[in-house]
């Protein structure tokens, strides 16, 4: 098919046709021409890939200067190369809980017990032992070498039957009152019984007193009075008594005096009344410092069997 011309020629606005189209004398002018000036980011991109104008001036020098002296750190890593097991240096987890110590397993002998086990042992066996040094009596046990029957000994030398009560009710540790029935002189005995008396404490005790703590009842009413040979010597009740002292981790001897009433009683009853009484003391202390004192538990003696008491003087 023939193209028309005319048609062609009216739809060109200027009536060019495609063999009049030329390229313009100054492209290559402006094609050289860098006409796009207003974008920053190729103003930095010029900056960075220009040879002559790449510096320590560009936009990008203050990162340069902010890390000075990287590339020497990045040469001493590379030359002395550092073991990262050895010098790693792990953060603390604040989450982390602290181990808890009480816990923990101690070993005793075959077998390990909790620490807290083991602490809480010793805590009672220290509070056991100074309740121990504080609280606990003295031992006392009694001997049949120096206990004897002072049968010369004249209750009423002083005082009548009724003023002799009272003054026993006054100081001495009466056990039964209807022990005072007779007025007569022969029919009581005062026996003095030797007690030796041991402190395993290192305190000094002092024991002012003692008392009888059992008596058979067969002979609850033959049992006048016990107590202290020192506070008995104090006849008048003149001057202070006080008592048996007993050093630290020392032991003594003392002497506790009993007065029964032996009317009609046989030797052997008196021997049976003697060694089934219990006796203990009375008021006892210890002085842990200067003018200090703590109480403590009563001693107990059990009269031995091996003591022995006389009704009559043996020839």
């Amino acid at each position: 098919m023939a193209i028309d011309r005319t048609i062609q020629t009216k739809r060109s606005g200027s009536g060019a046709t495609m063999d009049s189209l030329k390229v313009p004398d100054n492209i290559n002018e402006k094609l050289s021409h860098n006409a796009y000036r207003g974008s920053g980011t190729n103003a930095a991109a010029d900056e960075i890939f220009s040879a002559n104008r790449y510096s320590k001036q560009t936009r990008f020098g203050a990162a340069d200067n902010r890390y000075e002296g990287s590339e020497q750190r990045m040469r001493a890593r590379r030359d002395n190369p550092v073991d990262d097991s050895d010098s790693f240096i792990p953060k603390p987890d604040p989450n982390k809980k602290a181990p808890d110590l009480l816990h923990q397993g101690v070993k005793v002998g075959s077998a390990y017990v909790e620490r807290k086990k083991v602490i809480i042992w010793i805590t009672v066996a220290l509070v056991l032992l100074i309740c121990a040094l504080l609280f606990l009596p003295p031992l006392m046990n009694s001997t049949s070498q120096e206990t004897k029957v002072d049968h010369d000994r004249n209750v009423f030398e002083k005082m009548g039957m009724t003023e002799f009560k009272t003054y026993a009710l006054s100081n001495y540790s009466v056990y039964n009152q209807e022990a005072f029935s007779s007025e007569k002189n022969e029919n009581y005995r005062v026996i003095e019984m030797t007690v030796h008396v041991q402190n395993s404490s290192p305190f000094q005790v002092t024991i002012p007193q003692y008392k009888a703590l059992y008596v058979s009842n067969k002979y609850d009413d033959r049992v006048c009075y016990v107590t202290s040979a020192q506070r008995a010597a104090t006849k008048d009740g003149e001057g202070k008594v006080v008592g048996d002292v007993i050093e630290g981790f020392q032991g003594k001897d003392v002497t506790v005096e009993l007065m029964i009433n032996v009317a009609n009683m046989t030797e052997e009853e008196l021997d049976e009344c003697v060694t089934g009484m219990v006796l203990s003391t009375v008021g006892a202390k210890k002085m842990i410092a200067k003018n200090v004192y703590v109480p403590c538990l009563p001693a107990v003696l059990f009269v031995s069997n091996a003591v022995t008491v006389h009704l009559d003087p043996v020839n």
